[in-house]
């Protein structure tokens, strides 16, 4: 007779004893017999733990025990908590076939500083572009700072450093408090400037850009946040002549997002985002115009495989700087493409949509954007491409640009989260 077998014939004989009061090493599909009988949660006052999350654990009541639905409560607490350690405790209920489960948080007294890399990415057209991220957390504020070289996302590359302060419980859950200061200094590619030399009523490039944007975040359902605020955007201009322009902009940003998952296993996320910034006189702004950004995502997964969609859509109206305006062709839009190819300026209108399959850490996509201005033809450009990406977030890609002459591949690697 096989080991398998015998354990499991143990199991049933010993049934609810198999349970250890206060065991934590208790093989997993053991617990998944039981049902949840109480949810606790250890070491900190239930104020600190958060309305939202405390309803969220207590589901959990009354349900077969779910090991992964636990970790996924631990992560959400140990985010709201950085400076305590979370482990989930599974232990034998006062009941015949049912267990309680304890949420202990213990402080972290020593480990205050940590680094943090944000997306990284290397792009076979546009070369490395990242940043590092050092954050210094005190209980609900975290200072950071950070060093940024980047060509990725905007038509310029972004060299400098940033910093930035939040308060993610600002007397409440509710609200949140953030503040940001940047600090760059700006490089050009040819074509953007061979471009502008031949384009009429596009505001020129710059050396040097700045900006400090405070904003106060409304959390009043789980699922959905409002921020508003403004952003002070100040650019150094050299043609005609050297001197600064601003643009000074009142910011509004709502985002919703929503997790599903059925006791099939299957996951679901629902993602959709809508920011605005306007730059008026009122504020004393050099420029005047208003962006609007769309974006939604839906994303579903089962086992091992994920499917999802995602697509963005912009708009711009009025005379916006160059850092403003809507590119594609980098290492997550319009993959195989080479932005500077596929429009040196960018432009005010902008829709992109994303199609990509995974299994395990191997993935295929398909992309799909135009970038065009008010009174042009918008050309839709589409990319094919497979890669590898790990559950650590490294990912390296091939990508090809779906066109008649000849094409050349583009390599991309990096880490993404």
């Amino acid at each position: 007779m096989r080991h398998r077998e015998i354990l499991s014939i143990l199991l049933l004989l010993l049934g609810p004893a198999a349970l250890a009061a206060g065991s934590q090493k208790v093989d997993i599909n053991v617990n998944s017999r039981y049902r949840v009988e109480s949810v606790e949660v250890t070491g900190i006052p239930e104020s600190e733990v958060g309305k939202a999350l405390l309803e969220d654990m207590q589901k959990l009541v009354g349900q077969n025990y779910d090991p992964d639905a636990a970790d996924r409560l631990a992560d959400r607490l140990r985010r709201r908590l950085p400076e305590h350690s979370v482990s989930v405790r599974v232990r034998r209920g006062d009941q015949p076939g049912q267990v309680k489960v304890d949420f202990v948080a213990e402080r972290i007294r020593w480990k205050r500083f940590e680094v943090r890399v944000p997306p990284v990415v290397y792009h076979s057209k546009l070369g490395w572009s990242g940043a590092l991220d050092i954050p210094l957390r005190v209980r609900h504020s975290v200072f950071t700072f950070g060093m940024v070289n980047s060509a990725d996302e905007l038509l310029e590359r972004n060299a400098g450093f940033r910093l930035r302060y939040e308060n993610r419980r600002l007397g409440t859950d509710l609200v949140q408090l953030r503040i940001d200061f940047d600090s760059y200094h700006a490089k050009w590619n040819p074509a953007t400037e061979t471009a502008l030399a031949q384009a009429f009523g596009i505001p020129g490039v710059y050396r040097t850009r700045q900006n400090f944007a405070p904003s106060l975040s409304l959390i009043p359902l789980r699922d959905l946040k409002l921020s508003v605020g403004t952003a002070f955007e100040r650019v150094q201009t050299q043609y005609p002549s050297l001197h600064t322009d601003t643009a000074y902009a009142g910011t509004a940003e709502l985002q919703y997002r929503r997790d599903l998952e059925s006791r099939s296993r299957l996951r679901q996320r629902i993602e959709a985002r809508y920011g605005v910034r306007s730059a008026t006189r009122v504020l004393d702004s050099d420029f005047v115009y208003t962006r609007h950004l769309w974006t939604a995502g839906y994303t579903v997964s089962r086992h091992r495989s994920l499917f999802g969609i995602r697509f963005q859509g912009g708009l711009i109206t009025g005379n916006a700087p160059l850092f403003e305006r809507f590119s594609l062709g980098n290492g997550f839009t319009l993959r195989g493409w080479n932005k500077f190819d596929v429009a040196p300026l960018g432009g005010r209108r902008m829709a992109h949509g994303t199609v990509e399959y995974r299994y395990r850490p191997f993935h295929l996509f398909y992309d799909a954007g135009t970038v065009w201005d008010s009174g042009q033809a918008g050309r839709v450009r589409h990319g094919l491409g497979f890669g590898w990406l790990s559950k650590d977030g490294f990912f390296a890609s091939l990508a090809f640009p779906i066109r008649l002459h000849r094409v050349y591949p583009v390599f991309m690697a990096g880490f993404r989260y």
